[in-house]
């Protein structure tokens, strides 16, 4: 093939490490909505006294996710329960931030095959996105230099 001709186009680098911007958004989502339940089973044990077992049955409901929350109870009860008693935070921390990735794919199917809006247009998730590029725009601003006319 050869050198490419002068005024032509090179062809697209790969993204870094291969994941695109919404991809990482995902994540931090998943990250995101698993802090927020583990701080509920936290809460739930501190205030009402509750055991890791109780606590984590009583933060198995998602009224948030509306037409959709079965699907994530399902999920919580498969994978979280059963480390509830777990002695070790770790792993009962990465059992809830599975549930939620898991209960956030089945959503995705399910709205899809319900043709429903998609995840990118759910209230809570555009709020999250929204929130971080205003805090990543922020945070490039501050390291522009001006420009000198």
């Amino acid at each position: 093939m050869g050198e490419p001709r002068p005024g032509r186009r090179r062809p697209k680098r790969e993204r870094v490490e291969g994941q695109s911007f919404m991809d990482v958004v995902r994540e931090a989502f998943v990250r995101y909505v698993a802090l927020e339940k583990w701080r509920e089973v936290q809460d739930l044990r501190e205030t009402l006294g509750l055991d890791a077992v109780g606590a984590a049955r009583e933060a198995g409901t998602f009224l948030g996710r509306g037409p959709y929350g079965a699907l994530w109870a399902r999920r919580w009860e498969e994978l979280v329960l059963p480390q509830a008693a777990a002695t070790d935070p770790g792993r009962l921390f990465a059992a809830v931030e599975g549930a939620v990735a898991s209960a956030l794919r089945d959503e995705e199917a399910e709205r899809k095959l319900r043709g429903d809006r998609p995840l990118d247009e759910d209230p809570e998730y555009k709020a999250f996105v929204d929130a971080g590029l205003g805090r990543f725009l922020g945070e490039a601003a501050g390291g522009l230099e001006p420009i000198e006319q």
